[in-house]
């Protein structure tokens, strides 16, 4: 479903349209749907987690399942029960529960519980990471069964398991990107092997899979055409098409002539559709099911209370006593640096870190807000702010996995400058606050001298929210969903 639906222009058209489907879907795309839904906005997992209360997590999944409700959707491609670890791209990191498999499980049930209150259907995404899917590789098919048992006790399988025993799922988006396409049978069967032997053999998942498509070319034309039809070979049920007609098409085509040609096998294709037309024949009744898990007591709160709630109960402190900003002087001059990252959604600002520069500039009028690109590296811009800086707030946001070297880079050249300026005779030492908002293991590395602190995310509420603990207007009673 593209965002631009879902603005109030076109709700009224969009129900018109839905009205005769059983299955109004919406996925889960890049931009934070669904928890970004006409001018709501909620705490991703990750800050979710970071609160610690499953109470919380619940009456977001009820919130955001109103929202959903409200355009006519009840079928949603959340939540993603895959742990934060090397493998998950650093853009991505908001989007999971964080490292702890019970803690993944607990939040995931409560978000999906909170979405069945109002009626809507969660679709569980899981993403198995390369490494495993390279020990699937590496194995004989044949042998696969036997070693089945050792595989599903990986810890990246531990919440998919937990989840499917805790609660009757009746669909899952499982995905993984397949890079080898001079290999198919290969590729095939490593997914073959972790759908259809760990959801079903293992965890005995009856429900239909639906597969995530993942663009793993700059040639999109060769994803239109394998990476479907791999897929139904893997042995899913339903295919998320590429994006743009003309891909989709091409999909559409190749899998028209791989079924009439037999190179799909018919016993592939007769169950897969034997598990969709099950799961859309009882999705009325299972809807219903779901609605008779008793709700929370507590009332749903206004969205926008909700998630300011959260976004305080989420700040993390990693550095022990009071934020270093607290008793500097108000003329003092406060350099804030933020770095470019991508905009959630084309409505918020050119530079999502604003309301963070807003929230400090109350209180140090002298604030200067320097952002920082990591191509660049350190300016001589950045050198002169630094030099006169009394207190210095340095924002870190790694947004993808080819960054991190150039951020470790650019890291080590502040506080590099720093350390001058604080050597030098007569200087009083600079008052330095970092704050990660993204991937919490952006600041796994101690910062010796630094006040450490986390928000998780950069959107306008998380932001404010840690502005309140550096200024030492409030503690930090987050916790650090990963080890």
């Amino acid at each position: 479903m593209d965002t631009k639906i879902l603005r109030p222009f076109g709700i009224s058209s969009l129900n018109k349209a839905l009205a005769a489907s059983l299955l109004r879907a919406q996925v889960h795309q890049y931009d934070g749907l669904p928890f970004e839904l006409s001018g709501a906005r909620f705490p991703y997992p990750l800050s979710l987690a970071a609160a610690n209360s499953t109470t919380e997590t619940r009456l977001v999944g009820r919130a955001i399942g109103q929202k959903l409700g409200s355009i006519g959707i009840n079928w949603v491609f959340i939540p993603t029960v895959d742990l934060l670890g090397e493998s998950i791209e650093p853009l991505d990191a908001s989007k999971t529960f964080g490292q702890d498999a019970e803690s993944v499980c607990r939040h995931a049930l409560a978000l999906i519980h909170g979405l069945a209150d109002e009626g809507v259907s969660a679709c569980t995404n899981a993403h198995p990471a390369a490494t495993t899917l390279e020990i699937f590789r590496t194995q004989r098919f044949t042998e696969l069964a036997s070693s089945m048992d050792e595989q599903t006790n990986l810890s990246e399988f531990r919440p998919v398991r937990a989840v499917l025993t805790r609660f009757p799922l009746n669909s899952m988006q499982f995905g993984a990107a397949i890079h080898d396409f001079s290999e198919p049978e290969r590729s095939a069967h490593a997914i073959l092997a972790t759908c259809e032997m760990v959801l079903r053999n293992s965890c005995g998942f009856q429900g239909p899979t639906v597969s995530s498509f993942t663009e793993t070319t700059d040639d999109a034309a060769v994803c239109a055409m394998h990476t479907p039809l791999l897929s139904f070979l893997s042995g899913l049920d339903m295919v998320r098409l590429p994006k743009g007609a003309a891909a989709q098409q091409e999909s559409v085509s190749v899998l028209r002539r791989a079924m009439g040609s037999g190179v799909i096998p018919s016993n592939l294709i007769q169950a897969s559709a034997a598990r969709v037309a099950a799961f859309k024949a009882h999705f009325l009744s299972w809807e219903r099911a779901l609605n008779d898990i008793p709700a929370q007591s507590v009332s749903l709160p206004a969205p926008g209370s909700l998630a300011h709630a959260i976004y305080r109960d989420a700040v993390t402190a990693l550095s022990p006593g009071n934020s270093p900003l607290q008793g500097l002087a108000r003329t003092s001059i406060l350099v804030v640096l933020t770095p470019t990252v991508p905009r959630r959604n084309p409505d918020s600002p050119s530079d999502p870190f604003e309301p963070l520069g807003r929230a400090l500039s109350d209180h140090f009028p002298r604030l200067r807000h320097v952002p920082y690109t990591l191509s660049a590296g350190l300016t001589d811009v950045h050198r002169a702010f630094l030099q006169r800086a009394a207190a210095v707030v340095f924002v870190l946001c790694n947004t993808s996995s080819a960054m991190v070297e150039s951020q470790d880079e650019f890291v080590g050249a502040v506080r590099h400058s720093l350390r001058v300026r604080d050597a030098m005779p007569g200087q009083q030492r600079t008052r330095k606050v970092v704050i990660g908002a993204g991937n919490p293991r952006d600041l796994r590395d101690p910062f010796a001298g630094w006040w450490g602190v986390l928000c998780y995310e950069y959107s306008k509420g998380a932001l404010e929210a840690v502005a309140e603990v550096v200024l030492g207007q409030r503690e930090a009673t987050g916790k650090i969903p990963s080890t």
